[in-house]
């Protein structure tokens, strides 16, 4: 049978077939599973955030490379073609 003079403890619940259930304080049990799964919803924020950063820095090097491809023969002093910067020629005397 449950005692009068248990004061500063939990409160306890007696069972008919003489097993005594204390009610535990689940506090810290709480404290503990809410830093995990922060800690774990942190963990799978930052990795999403490294694949958006990834995929937006190759996009924006293909058309970096697009450009270059494009504007290569308006500034293609080898070859010779108009517009170049190529210094021109003298003809030869013959």
């Amino acid at each position: 049978m449950p005692r009068a003079g248990d004061g500063g403890k939990a409160p306890a619940r007696w069972l008919g077939t003489g097993l005594l259930v204390e009610e535990v304080d689940n506090t810290v049990t709480l404290i503990i599973l809410a830093v995990v799964g922060g800690v774990i919803g942190l963990l799978i924020l930052i990795l999403l955030i490294k694949k958006l950063i990834i995929f937006i820095l190759k996009k924006t090097r293909e058309k970096k490379k697009e450009c270059l491809v494009s504007s290569s023969g308006n500034d293609n002093t080898e070859n010779g073609l108009p517009g170049s910067k190529a210094e021109e020629k003298p003809p030869s005397k013959v």
